[in-house]
């Protein structure tokens, strides 16, 4: 029988800690819209725009799967979010780009990152509550796209993959920043893990952030790029 919205809530650390989930799902798809559109007006050529913009509309389908969940939680979805949002600003301001490259490259760690984030705290949620978040979840085909566009030019361009690999690691330091932040100005999110076997017992959180790491060299790897 498929999951329902009261699967989710009673596989969870109780009710705060399902609202802050959800208010992070909702915030890593809208980062997403915004970073996927804003890189589509960025885009050299009509292709690679269409193909983000497409990409971008699709990150906002879930928002009415997820305030439907925030509703009968008896929750505002976008006031769940709201409070995740100064960190996304923060982020941007922190790392300027400085040409196209430079934008795919912080988008796809930004993303990356961010996705592996929700994936590991939805870990929490057993296998009754995870049709849920299946299509929160869903892989939108975003890395294989950028693997495929950047690829080739960094392995025909050392200089350019010299460049790139440095920019990935600023990028990166700043995205597990924006993790370790989340976890700690909502700790519904981290209790919800720890409550439901996703983190270990007087975990910190750095067995999360060695995963999220390990995430991003994988990502990195496949564009042959030195994390």
């Amino acid at each position: 029988m498929p999951g329902t919205h009261d699967d989710l809530h009673e596989t969870t650390h109780g009710r705060s800690g399902v609202v802050e989930m959800v208010g992070l799902h909702g915030f890593v798809q809208l980062a997403a819209f915004t970073r996927l559109a804003t890189d589509a007006e960025h885009a050299p050529d009509l292709r690679v725009q269409v193909t983000l913009a497409r990409m971008a509309a699709g990150e906002l389908a879930a928002l009415d799967h997820l305030e439907r969940v925030a509703r009968e939680q008896g929750a505002d979805l976008y006031e769940a979010m709201s409070g995740y949002l100064e960190v996304l600003r923060d982020f941007d301001r922190r790392t300027p780009p400085g040409d196209w490259w430079e934008r795919l490259v912080r988008t796809y760690v930004a993303h990356g990152v961010l996705g592996d984030l929700q994936r590991e705290l939805s870990r929490a949620v057993d296998a009754d509550g995870r049709p849920l978040l299946d299509d929160v979840l869903a892989d939108s085909g975003y890395e294989d796209f950028v693997v495929a566009l950047l690829g080739p030019v960094v392995a025909a361009e050392p200089q350019l993959s010299a460049r790139l690999a440095l920019w990935g690691r600023r990028v990166v330091g700043e995205a597990l920043g924006i993790a370790q932040r989340v976890l700690a100005e909502h700790p519904g999110l981290w209790a919800f893990a720890a409550g439901q076997g996703a983190a270990e017992p007087g975990d910190d959180g750095g067995s999360l952030r060695r995963q999220l790491s390990a995430g991003h060299a994988r990502r990195l790897d496949r564009l042959g790029l030195t994390a």
